[in-house]
């Protein structure tokens, strides 16, 4: 298992390095990159003030700043409702969904080898 895990890390690595531009996303970002995605798949997108209490990521300082440097970068956007427009969600965009997507296929690959 942990060859396994080792192949798919190499493999992403790879992936971040050549395909898709995540240089200025740290692991700060990154981390809440994925928690984004992880709700919205979910169906629950996280609200930014929701966001702002992840306090196992960092604090709501860096929470903040991570969020606009995810959004310039085109990898989350801010969506609302019509009911109710003061409520902002966080969703990932099709740039990250093809991310998530490529990472889940080296995954399996790695798996296969």
């Amino acid at each position: 298992m942990k060859q396994i895990y080792l192949r798919y890390l190499v493999l992403a690595e790879t992936l971040c390095q050549s395909n898709i531009d995540l240089s200025g996303i740290d692991e700060i970002g990154k981390k809440l990159l994925e928690t984004i995605a992880i709700k919205s798949a979910q169906g629950q997108p996280l609200v930014v003030t929701q966001t702002m209490k992840l306090s196992d990521i960092a604090s709501p300082a860096t929470i903040h700043r991570r969020i606009e440097i995810l959004k310039k970068a085109g990898l989350i956007q801010v969506m609302q409702t019509e009911q109710n427009q003061k409520i902002k969600f966080l969703v990932p965009t099709q740039i990250s969904i093809n991310y998530f997507d490529k990472l889940g296929k080296l995954m399996a690959f790695a798996i296969r080898s």
